[in-house]
């Protein structure tokens, strides 16, 4: 049996994923709380396996809150903002999921079963968004022609193909390429695919 605590000043929420989580045979909810200060008094004694936590909390903020619970509860944020940042912080903080409120019952149910079981779970619009803006903030720290080397390396190219490719030395692109992967602290040319997937 799945134990969760559900953490959400709004009460037509937590009774809305209540009944949801109810559902299932193998998810019980053992507590739910409307402040910080609720939680810090009383989560110690239900031993949730898993915590779904709003973000916004009227006495304290859920990512201060987060990094007090213990890591042997799986936490789930939850929050109206889904914005990179929050995202980023959440999971920085330890959370092992994140969820919009406006995420759907399947969603709510598949974080819980994803964190419970070691896992991590962000909706499928976030985790592209987080992955996609990585790679942006990735690629600022190189030059434009690290980036062109980069994504022809990535491309399938080798190191001689790219130099045809772009009228300069072997020993040029050579050059680039060790810049480049010193910069992302990459070792080899599959990290560097990973890297530069869309190309």
């Amino acid at each position: 049996m799945i134990k969760v605590v559900l953490v959400d000043d709004h009460t037509i929420v937590r009774s809305g994923f209540s009944q949801l989580l109810s559902l299932e045979e193998d998810i019980k909810v053992v507590g739910e709380f409307g402040t910080a200060k609720e939680v810090r008094q009383y989560l110690p004694t239900l031993q949730p396996d898993v915590c779904i936590l709003d973000v916004s909390m009227p006495d304290e903020n859920g990512l201060d809150l987060l990094s007090s619970i213990p890591k042997s509860i799986s936490c789930i944020m939850l929050s109206v903002n889904d914005s990179d940042i929050i995202v980023r912080k959440a999971l920085e903080y330890g959370a092992k999921g994140y969820l919009s409120k406006r995420c759907n019952p399947e969603e709510l149910i598949q974080a819980v079963y994803t964190v419970y079981s070691g896992g991590v779970y962000l909706m499928p619009e976030l985790a592209i968004r987080i992955t996609s803006s990585h790679q942006y903030e990735v690629t600022q720290q190189l030059t434009k022609r690290e980036i062109e080397v980069c994504e022809l390396l990535a491309s399938g190219l080798n190191t001689k193909e790219v130099a045809d490719k772009l009228n300069v030395s072997f020993k040029t692109v050579h050059t680039h390429r060790a810049n480049a992967m010193s910069k992302l602290n990459i070792k080899n040319n599959v990290e560097l695919v990973k890297l530069f997937p869309k190309i």
